[in-house]
């Protein structure tokens, strides 16, 4: 007897019938393998069979059916291969799980392959295989088949979100860029050299974005400003808070037809007030150093406020402490900040430097160990030497390439007669 091309045992307006499981067998084949045929029989699926390319592809298949057992049979042609990855592509587009009863193992390779699914739509299954086991392999499919989908929904969710958050990460990594480029603009550009003294600066960011800035400047034609900075805490509010400092200390009060130079005390007496009017909420307090030179005498005048003691080596790298009293800037409002008064002599240098240089020679370093390191440096080398010394010994630092803050680094040098 022949069969009918499509053969469908149930009626779409049947509500009795529309919670049956329902199964698609496509087998281009006169007769269907003897021990499928019990298949056709179940009165607990619904099943129907095709012969065709065409009836399957115009049955409105991945809308009728929950599962298709492809059963293909011998592959005589390249169109019939073509059609069949045609199906299967369409059939893993749609989520219809199939499976493909064949031998031929180039059929595998028209499977598609999904990196984000959890649960394979083609699988395999040998044409020799059991109606028990194949029935086996369906209800596997359909029982877990509703489960999956709702996780691939769910990973497709996580997916579209993360890549929400990929691109707002990399707005944020273009904003940082951008702070980075501005705190680099407020950095000096060209350091002052004189036939007597000469300096350099060490500047090494612990992120994009800094919460240290340092300047050195030409106060007048005799004297030459220099100061660092260190805004408590990190990130891109620190560094915001640098920049604002940097504009902020005032060294010297134009008049009408001259002009006064400040001390460094009184500067950071007045910093510090225009820092505290700000009142901020986060308590951004500050640490710093300012001095300035005379660039003929030798004159060295030097104030701090919270900040870590300058270090002073005589030629022979004997080391010298200028302490000053001053507190954190921002802290307190009215008060007062010491004074230093001293000669930097031929050979001599004057380093300052920022707290995260201590914390650069490894866990539990203390000031004595980053001095004993410095001051090694400091014999026989110019300012620009003794800073490219110092940036080599800190890139061999076990923690050099995440370190725990940022490093400034400032040196005067009186040049050697």
């Amino acid at each position: 007897m022949k069969l009918p091309q499509a053969q469908n045992t149930w009626d779409n307006n049947d509500d009795s019938k529309k919670t049956l499981t329902r199964i698609q067998i496509f087998c281009p084949q006169p007769r269907l393998p003897e021990h499928l045929r019990p298949m056709l029989n179940r009165k607990d699926v619904q099943c129907s069979w095709v012969m065709t390319y065409q009836a399957l592809e115009t049955h409105a298949l991945m809308d009728q059916f929950d599962l298709v057992v492809f059963v293909p049979g011998p592959i005589t042609d390249v169109e019939q291969k073509r059609r069949i990855g045609k199906l299967l592509q369409t059939a893993q587009q749609k989520l219809m799980p199939i499976i493909l009863v064949s031998k031929d193992p180039s059929l595998a390779n028209l499977i598609p392959i999904q990196d984000d699914q959890v649960l394979p739509r083609v699988q395999m299954a040998d044409p020799d295989i059991s109606v028990e086991e194949l029935w086996g392999r369906i209800f596997a499919m359909l029982n877990y088949s509703p489960l999956f989908n709702r996780i691939e929904r769910h990973m497709k969710h996580l997916e579209k979100w993360a890549d929400n958050l990929n691109s707002r990460f990399e707005e944020l990594h273009q904003e940082l860029r951008l702070a980075w480029r501005v705190q680099q603009d407020f950095l000096p550009k060209k350091l002052p050299h004189t036939s007597k003294f000469r300096f350099a600066a060490l500047y090494r960011p612990a992120a994009w974005v800094s919460g240290d800035i340092y300047d050195i400047f030409q106060i007048d034609e005799k004297h030459i400003g220099f100061n660092i900075a260190d805004v408590v805490g990190h990130g891109v509010a620190a560094g915001l808070m640098t920049l604002f400092v940097k504009r902020a200390l005032i060294t010297k009060e134009i008049l009408e037809k001259s002009y006064h130079i400040l001390p460094p005390n009184q500067a950071l007496a007045r910093l510090n007030e225009d820092i505290c009017s700000l009142e901020l909420p986060e308590h951004q307090f500050v640490t710093a150093a300012y001095g300035m030179i005379d660039i003929q005498t030798g004159e060295l005048t030097l104030a701090r406020g919270g900040h870590p003691h300058p270090l002073k080596f005589d030629a022979d790298g004997q080391l010298s402490l200028i302490e000053t009293e001053g507190a954190l800037l921002g802290a307190f409002k009215d008060v007062n900040f010491g004074i230093h008064h001293s000669t930097l002599h031929a050979g001599e240098k004057l380093v300052l430097y920022t707290d995260g240089l201590e914390q650069a020679f490894g866990e539990g370093s203390d000031e004595q160990k980053m001095i004993e390191q410095v001051s090694a440096l400091s014999v026989n080398k110019s300012a620009q030497e003794m800073v490219d010394s110092l940036s080599s010994l800190l890139d061999c630092q076990e923690n050099s390439l995440t370190p725990a803050d940022d490093i400034t680094v400032v040196v005067v040098e009186a040049i050697p007669d």
